[in-house]
């Protein structure tokens, strides 16, 4: 009975946390530059002064609305992970362009 317990207890949890890992993890949907809210522009052009807009994807984190973008400036390229009202949650910096 103990055994029992303890792999209901274990399938439970195991279950719960799927489900958790999946509302954070949901898929990415490619958006067009100009799709992108006016604020989250605003903080890229101030923060990244040189830095372009490659790409930018829309998907929902923590039950927030995010946005992954790709900035560009020549050889260097920086990856941020930006919310909707525009606060930088995540940022990578890399010195090569990235693989389209």
């Amino acid at each position: 009975m103990k055994k029992l317990s303890i792999l209901l207890a274990f399938a439970v949890l195991s279950l719960v946390s799927t489900i958790a890992f999946a509302q954070e993890t949901q898929d990415k949907v490619e958006v067009q530059i100009s799709e992108l809210p006016e604020v989250v522009t605003k903080v890229l052009e101030k923060q990244f002064v040189g830095y372009a807009v490659d790409k930018a994807y829309k998907t929902v984190q923590n039950e927030k609305e995010v946005y992954y973008v790709k900035l560009l400036n020549g050889e260097e390229y920086i990856k941020v992970l930006i919310d909707a009202e525009g606060n930088i949650i995540e940022k990578e910096q890399k010195t090569e362009k990235p693989k389209k």
